[in-house]
């Protein structure tokens, strides 16, 4: 009886036909692991070659053990590269590898954007936590629960994140799709209409405020491109508005901030201006957030 090697999923190139030719592109993979050393010698030969053509392989996140809407992850590899080019060359090299060693492998590309803004915000964070800065301390209460699930992390979500250990460094993983036009369930019917990026600001200047005091602030993002690698039926083949991966010095953080009053007050302007978050949480195996 002949063997048979588990069929390649096809590199779909045409999501970088109106990228410029000297633009970054980072390759974020989402991977569901079957067999661990075949992983890790992919991690290294993807590692390899990423660098020799000058890219950065800039997190890599053990993620909470439970699905989102149905999709299992182990880790989430973000790796950047020069050009769409060396992106594509990569991925198509080393293709054969991952998929052996990974029952599931969906792989997204976005346009980062730049790293001065982030290394803006990381101070703005230092800044706010010497000054205001909270410290949160003990074991928050876990009261909270979202009304909309679709944008918010799910009761299985949250259950599991509270059991994890407080004192470790948190990475959350948003991609977020707007709505075109926000939809306030409270809005007055002469109000006016906003865009859905647009209600979500106000979410973020509200939330942002709590994360920069607790000294945590995004610390990458970029527009979605599309999917390279991965089934129709992903939960990720969608159209995606932004990638945001936002880093808590510790997990409590981010349950202790959610149970705040004020953090609440934003809530609303996040359920109007999204309609839908693909959220995972986890921790860096890089330790480059920090």
């Amino acid at each position: 009886m002949k063997s048979t090697k588990p069929k390649v999923a096809a590199v779909n190139q045409d999501i970088f036909q109106n990228v410029a030719k000297i633009s970054p592109i980072a390759l974020i993979h989402h991977l569901q692991i079957k067999d661990g050393t075949a992983y890790n010698n992919w991690m290294r030969k993807s590692k390899d070659l990423l660098e020799s053509m000058a890219g950065n392989r800039f997190f890599n996140l053990s993620v909470d053990p439970v699905p989102r809407e149905g999709m299992y992850v182990d880790e989430i590899v973000i790796d950047e590269y020069p050009s769409a080019e060396a992106a594509l060359k990569s991925a198509t090299a080393t293709q054969a590898e991952l998929m052996d060693s990974c029952k599931n492998v969906t792989i997204l590309a976005i346009q980062p954007e730049a790293p001065l803004k982030f290394r803006i915000v990381r101070i703005a964070a230092w800044l706010m936590h010497l000054v205001k800065g909270i410290n949160d301390s003990g074991t928050p209460t876990a009261n909270w629960k979202a009304n909309n699930t679709a944008v918010w992390p799910d009761e299985q979500q949250m259950a599991v994140a509270r059991k994890q250990d407080l004192d470790r460094p948190l990475l959350v993983y948003n991609l977020n799709k707007n709505r075109t036009v926000a939809l306030y369930q409270d809005a007055p019917p002469d109000s006016r209409p906003c865009s859905g990026e647009a209600a979500y600001e106000r979410y973020s200047k509200i939330a942002g405020s709590q994360l920069l005091r607790r000294g945590a602030y995004p610390v990458y993002g970029g527009k979605p491109i599309g999917i390279l690698i991965g089934s129709a039926d992903s939960m990720l083949a969608d159209t995606w508005s932004k990638f945001i991966l936002v880093y808590y010095p510790q997990r409590r953080n981010l349950l202790a901030m959610i149970e705040g009053d004020e953090f609440k007050s934003g809530q609303r302007h996040r359920d109007a201006g999204l309609e839908r978050v693909a959220i995972f949480m986890g921790n860096d195996k890089t330790d480059n957030a920090t």
